[in-house]
């Protein structure tokens, strides 16, 4: 450890300092991803530089050459590309790491690993919730018994005997509203939040024959949906039979 706290004192490089820094905080018991956020590097990068000390001690966190390279040529280009559409994950760190240790490369502006990264179709994006406990099968059986149904029912719902509605409601927390819009890059793009947690309803409804979609906010939630359909929307209660809830929402 003495060691490794001379070399860290003494170098001047930020590559060297950050890979020994890494080595240093996996000693002191810190958890990779606390030294991930605090290093602003991957989980990869401390388990590859530990492993390295261990077998080559310091020497191993030294550069093996001096300067860089500020570019890849077409064959280096290609295999970058190549090995970007092979992972499931992308992080831009792990991305210079790879180019500086496979080829010695060290861009002069973050630019230019946006550009390879759009080169291979990557682009950034928010993430989408997954529902880990969903059923694909189950989910095609519900499916198939919605389709029949309509079917069976067809010539009411033509003929209006039939209004059927598919309706679901959900809750909007305002700290959701902040995402990706496309703004000036002179200026910022705020929204006014006071409080992240709090939340609105929504109640919408889709008429399956028309097309028409309904929505509308609301205070509390109704599991009584002919009232919750007629009580927001201001429906009068027609003569002909309404099938207001098939189950399915």
């Amino acid at each position: 450890m003495e060691e490794l706290i001379e070399f860290i004192q003494a170098t001047s490089d930020s590559r060297e300092l950050k890979r020994a820094l890494a080595v240093q905080m996996v000693m002191q018991n810190y958890n990779h991803s606390t030294i991930a956020n605090i290093l602003g590097v991957s989980v990869s990068f401390i388990s590859k530089w530990k492993y390295i000390f261990v077998e080559q001690g310091i020497i191993g966190l030294r550069l093996k050459y001096k300067g860089s390279k500020s570019y890849l040529d077409s064959a280096q280009r290609q295999i970058v590309l190549n090995w970007l559409k092979q992972r499931n994950y992308w992080h831009l760190s792990e991305l210079k790491e790879y180019i500086e240790d496979s080829f010695s490369v060290v861009f002069d502006s973050n630019q230019s690993y946006y550009d390879l990264l759009k080169d291979a179709n990557i682009s950034w994006k928010k993430t989408q919730k997954k529902n880990p406990r969903k059923d694909a099968e189950l989910v095609a059986k519900k499916k198939l018994e919605i389709t029949a149904w309509l079917t069976a029912h067809e010539r009411e719902i033509v003929s209006g005997e039939l209004v059927v509605f598919f309706e679901d409601e959900s809750k909007l927390l305002w700290g959701d509203i902040c995402g990706y819009i496309w703004g000036s890059t002179k200026e910022r793009i705020e929204v006014p939040v006071l409080n992240e947690r709090q939340r609105q309803r929504y109640f919408g409804a889709l008429n399956y024959y028309t097309q028409e979609f309904l929505i509308k906010p609301f205070t509390k939630g109704d599991s009584r949906f002919g009232d919750r359909l007629r009580r927001i929307f201001n429906f009068s209660v027609p003569k002909k039979p309404y099938c207001l809830n098939l189950g399915w929402s």
